[in-house]
């Protein structure tokens, strides 16, 4: 009998209640699954079961059964031969009966993990719960690896892998050699809904004047978003008309990003920037997306990043660092390049002078995204978990 979604009780595991990339992710379906196929969604939080008010409200239209919680996580063995590491065994077992004692109550037909924490946690549930038929590892871009004997035999065992790019399955085919008929490509698909709002009236009340050219950079304010190399090239920009850098991200997330969103702001006006840049946070993303006329995302490590799709649905031109996930989204674009302030500079002013050329690259990303659509993601995702069901 072939697997469905339909009227399934559907677990999704993640790190934080903060509204990032795979949290939107992870909503967004959420919200397709109870809506569409009449699933009951809970979520099971690892690291605190504090939610921002963003996270809460989108949790609640989306139409989350219940949050869980259960306390600080436990779950590591090293590789090593010590009283402690016996310790670490009994300590990450009790954890688990702990997770397995509260999740238990709601007979989660299928785990969905989000990340590499999430996707250890889910292959023991799935091992200890005798309502789950199906769990998988959820690899997502960067992200924390412990090379434990827990996170080890998970991702041994775990029934597949789903990774949004090609560059996610390298932790599986270097570290821990897993067959090549366990790794699945699955592009991430757009999580919002295009929200047309007045650009005026948003440019007046964030202080930007209405007739300039906006560049933006959407990104969580974290130390791999390249943040002051867009901020380095804006400043040393020569151009004839007049333009204003955006940046948008949650300083609430933790303390990691207050910190980088306060030194943004502290270099914002040590080069007496005030009036041309903005460092925003908590603000609805729409309606950045709609003051853009070009929208950046330069970072270290991309699974396939959520701002970049987000322009496109906007029908941005795109100027974003050549990771996989990238080229995945924007094919062979002249705008894919690497972490270099000269490169950048040049693309930046070959969209600022012409409006022509950032009409054509919006368009084309506009048509290339309708595809990375949630009914064709679950789709896909019922196919996969055939594969091994």
């Amino acid at each position: 009998m072939s697997f469905s979604f339909d009227n399934k009780n559907v677990l999704l595991v993640l790190n934080h209640g903060g509204l990032g990339g795979c949290e939107r992710q992870a909503l967004g379906l959420a919200r397709y699954l109870t809506q569409k196929k009449d699933c009951q969604v809970t979520i099971l939080q690892i690291y605190s079961g504090f939610q921002t008010e963003e996270y809460k409200a989108y949790a609640k239209c989306c139409h989350v059964k219940e949050i869980l919680y259960f306390g600080e996580p436990y779950l590591i063995f090293r590789k090593e031969w010590s009283f402690k590491n016996i310790k670490r065994l009994k300590w990450s077992f009790q954890y688990l009966w702990k997770l397995r004692q509260g999740v238990k109550p709601y007979k989660p037909d299928i785990i969905i993990p989000f990340l590499n924490v999430p996707s250890k946690l889910a292959y023991y549930l799935y091992k200890s719960l005798p309502s789950v038929k199906v769990t998988f590892w959820h690899q997502l871009g960067a992200d924390t690896r412990k090379g434990d004997w827990f996170e080890t035999i998970a991702a041994h065992k775990t029934p597949f892998v789903i990774g949004n790019a090609p560059n996610c399955f390298e932790m599986f085919q270097t570290q821990y050699k897993v067959s090549k008929n366990k790794l699945n490509l699955l592009p991430q698909y757009v999580t919002l809904e295009k929200v047309a709002k007045d650009s005026n009236s948003i440019r007046t009340s964030l202080g930007i004047p209405v007739n300039c050219v906006v560049i933006g950079m959407i990104a969580q304010y974290r130390s791999d978003k390249y943040f002051d190399l867009l901020l380095d090239a804006y400043h040393q920009l020569h151009v004839d008309i007049d333009i204003h850098l955006v940046f948008l991200g949650n300083k609430n997330n933790n303390a990691s990003s207050l910190q980088i969103f306060n030194d943004l702001n502290e270099k914002v006006k040590k080069l007496k920037l005030e009036d041309r840049v903005s460092v925003l946070s908590n603000i609805p993303v729409e309606d950045v997306l709609n003051i853009l006329d070009i929208g950046v995302l330069l970072s270290q490590m991309e699974g396939m990043p959520n701002s970049v799709m987000e322009y496109m649905l906007y029908s941005v031109p795109v100027i974003a660092t050549n990771h996989i996930g990238c080229q995945q989204l924007l094919t062979n674009s002249e705008f894919l390049i690497p972490n270099d302030i000269d490169l950048l500079k040049e693309k930046l002013k070959k969209l600022i002078d012409s409006k022509e050329i950032r009409m054509k690259e919006g368009n084309f990303n506009r048509n290339r995204i309708l595809k990375f659509n949630l009914p064709n993601y679950v789709c896909e995702l019922e196919k996969i978990i055939n594969k091994y069901t």
